[in-house]
């Protein structure tokens, strides 16, 4: 071979490229709109400060640097895990491709004067983008009790189970898209990524101090980031669903327009409703995290249709994504299955909402072909839509809760993911990086924050796995460490 270039090529030419003619066609963009959707990408990949804000704000202060750490690892080994396998998989046009999953294009790249290069990266780029905030969802769920070296395994693995569920619903072999399933700007994130995340906190079981009190939840470490990653979230998101007209020409800039004002209507009718609702509930105190988390649901919602739907139903289908997902952030903890940021109530559900309401509310987007013509049922469309909605939901988020089963037990056999006791009550900040970012560190027993009626004996079970036993230390000798949990 004359250089490098052509050894990576023959080397994966069994999996061919996407050349000019096989661009999938929803992505064919003309070379005036690329730069809306490059412009984008950037706001989107500065939500996940935001994310890792609000996440780092929930958690206890001994956790918060370690959140910020695994939100790192989301962009860069998430975003690696795109670029090998998870593009290919969701976008790839070999021979082995199926309606479940895409052949090709792994390692995507273009050769110098291909005139579709534009097109071919920032489909790249922007995909990647989604792919991270997929992770970042599971980051959550999984807060305060996980190896970080585990934790960069199962991020890596996590991309490619979301990479099959954006192929099903964007890629041109999609058997939800070829249905005619239509999801605008990305609730598949959500849906599988919620999914996912109930799994991975099911498996692990609670955090050790995490029901001694019943199942009030613990208090945040720093309301005041929450609160700031939601404003940089928010004006991030109104972007990330402005980018779904991909373009500003041929009418476009008028669909992203009415998605932006789809947006903040939504919010501001779940941030209004979750005020109302939280100070009925709580006899006139206001919990933040149960606003924040209204907010989230209704953004979320409105990635599905949010230029779908007129902009009053917006403001309504708002309101109910913040009635539910308040009344749904207590329901895992009837199980004891502890889920930190309420991925279940803000994202699976907030995903699942959005479909429905594409089903339910959508209008015929003309000139645009983005519903092949076809309007939500409550709008004088037929059932078939609809129904499709439901279908993407449900195979979604089956994809979501039984694709990461084996992924989180294939990691736990490779890596243990459950930090053992000791370290868990130390924090992940100086167990995991060496910082002391709480001063009460090392204060707590275990025989003060565990109890034996509430604590998963899923703990117990991953200490056969655990190779850290001989860091449990005096103070917890492992023949007595089963007594508590």
């Amino acid at each position: 071979m004359s250089n490098f270039t052509e050894l990576f090529d023959e080397t994966f030419k069994i999996f061919p490229r996407n050349d000019s003619y096989a661009l999938p066609g929803l992505y064919e963009l003309e070379v005036g709109d690329a730069a809306f959707p490059l412009c984008i990408c950037l706001m989107i990949f500065q939500m996940q400060t935001g994310f890792a804000l609000i996440e780092s704000g929930i958690v206890r202060p001994k956790n918060s640097v370690n959140i910020m750490m695994k939100n790192i690892a989301d962009v860069c080994i998430g975003g690696l895990a795109f670029y090998i396998f998870g593009f290919g998989l969701a976008f790839g046009r070999g021979p082995f491709t199926t309606p479940f999953f895409g052949s090709g294009d792994f390692f995507p790249n273009t050769k110098f004067g291909d005139p579709l290069t534009c097109q071919v990266f920032t489909l790249l780029l922007y995909q990647m983008s989604y792919a991270t905030t997929s992770n970042t969802i599971v980051s959550g769920a999984v807060a305060e009790r996980v190896h970080f070296s585990a934790y960069c395994i199962l991020t890596f693995l996590i991309t490619i189970l979301y990479s099959l569920g954006a192929g099903w619903m964007w890629g041109e072999h999609g058997w939800l898209r070829n249905l005619g399933a239509v999801d605008l700007s990305g609730a598949v994130i959500h849906i599988v990524g919620g999914a996912a995340g109930v799994t991975c906190t099911w498996f692990l079981g609670p955090r050790i101090d995490r029901y001694k009190k019943g199942r009030e939840p613990l208090p945040m470490g720093n309301p005041v980031f929450v609160c700031i990653g939601l404003f940089i979230l928010w004006w991030g998101w109104i972007a990330f669903n402005c980018g779904c007209s991909y373009g500003i020409t041929g009418g476009k800039w008028h669909y992203a327009a009415r998605a932006g004002v789809g947006t903040a209507l939504a919010s501001w009718g779940a941030g209004t409703f979750g005020i109302a609702y939280s100070a009925f509930l709580h006899k006139g105190k206001i919990d933040v995290f149960e606003v924040i988390s209204g907010i989230i649901c209704a953004l979320v919602m409105i990635n599905a249709s949010c230029y779908l739907m007129p902009s009053y139903l917006a403001l309504i289908t708002g309101a109910i994504s913040a009635f539910v997902s308040i009344s749904l952030l207590p329901v895992l903890d009837k199980f004891h299955i502890d889920d930190p940021i309420g991925v279940f109530a803000v994202h699976w559900f907030g995903g699942v909402w959005g479909h429905l309401t594409v089903g339910l509310f959508s209008e015929n987007p003309v000139p645009l072909t983005t519903t092949a013509g076809k309007e939500g049922l409550l709008m004088g469309g037929d059932y078939y839509f609809f129904l499709i909605q439901c279908v993407s939901s449900l195979s979604l988020t089956l994809l979501g809760l039984l694709g990461a089963y084996p992924i989180i037990w294939l990691t736990n056999k490779i890596v243990p993911l459950r930090l053992d006791p000791q370290s868990e009550l130390l924090g992940c900040d100086i167990v995991e990086h060496g910082i002391v970012s709480d001063p009460n560190t090392g204060t707590e027993k275990i025989e003060d924050v565990t109890n034996n009626e509430f604590v998963s004996t899923r703990i117990a079970d991953n200490l056969d796995n655990m190779k850290q036993r001989k860091r449990f230390g005096t103070e917890m000798n492992l023949n007595t460490v089963s007594e508590h949990l």
